[in-house]
C-alpha cells in the first residue's frame, strides 16, 4: 500500500500530467494523458485488491483500499478542473466549478469512508453495517458512472473538439468514470466481499 506520502506524490503527478496535456491545447494529448492516469490508477487499485485476497484480508481492508482508490480520482479530477480551468485553458466554461465542488464532496467523503473502516479495524472491530453500506454505493456508483458515460455518448461529449470549452473537463469524465467503474466492480468481485 502507498503511504501518505506516496499519496500526495501519486495525485500531484497525475494532475500535473494532465494539465501539462491540456495546456497545449491538443485534445488528443490531454485525452492520452487522462486516459493514462486513470488506467494507472485503477490498475493499481486493482492489484492491491488482488494483494489483500491473497493474504486473506478482511473485507474491511479491501473496503478501505477501495475507498482510498477512489478518493484519488474524485481528487484528481477536481483539482485537474480547478486548475484547468483557472489558469490553464483561456475557455469560459462556467460549470466547472460544481462539477469542483461534487469531485471534492466525493473525495473527501471516500476518505473519511476509509479512515473510519480503519479506525474500526485497528480498533479490533468490524462494522458489517458499513462495508454493506459500503457496497450499496459502490453498485450505486457503478450505475451512476454507467449512465455518465453513456450520457457523454449521446449529448456527444466525448471525445470532443478544442472548439468546445469544456474539451478537457469531458476527457477527465470519461476516463475518470472508467477507473471508477472499474475499482468499484473489481472490489464488489473481491472474494472479502463475498
Amino acid at each position: 500500500m502507498l503511504s501518505w506520502t506516496g499519496w500526495l506524490f501519486a495525485l500531484a503527478a497525475a494532475i500535473f500530467a494532465t494539465i501539462l496535456a491540456a495546456a497545449a491545447n491538443q485534445p488528443m494529448l490531454q485525452m492520452a494523458a487522462v486516459a493514462a492516469v486513470s488506467i494507472a490508477i485503477a490498475l493499481i487499485a486493482i492489484r492491491e485488491h488482488r494483494q489483500l485476497n491473497d493474504v486473506g484480508a478482511p473485507a474491511t481492508a479491501v473496503a478501505s483500499s477501495t475507498a482510498r482508490y477512489l478518493a484519488l480520482i474524485w481528487a484528481w479530477g477536481g483539482l485537474t478542473l480547478l486548475v484547468t480551468y483557472l489558469f490553464v485553458i483561456d475557455a469560459h466554461w462556467r460549470e466547472w466549478w460544481q462539477f469542483f465542488l461534487g469531485f471534492a464532496f466525493a473525495a473527501l467523503a471516500s476518505i473519511g469512508f476509509s479512515f473510519l473502516l480503519d479506525r474500526d479495524r485497528a480498533a479490533g472491530r468490524t462494522d458489517a453495517t458499513l462495508v454493506k453500506f459500503g457496497r450499496i454505493l459502490l453498485k450505486a456508483q457503478i450505475v451512476g458512472m454507467v449512465a455518465g458515460i453513456i450520457s457523454l455518448f449521446v449529448d456527444e461529449k466525448f471525445p470532443r473538439a478544442e472548439t468546445h470549452a469544456d474539451w478537457a473537463g469531458c476527457n477527465i469524465f470519461f476516463f475518470g468514470a472508467l477507473a471508477i467503474a472499474a475499482i468499484s466492480l473489481d472490489a464488489i468481485r473481491s472474494p472479502a466481499n463475498a
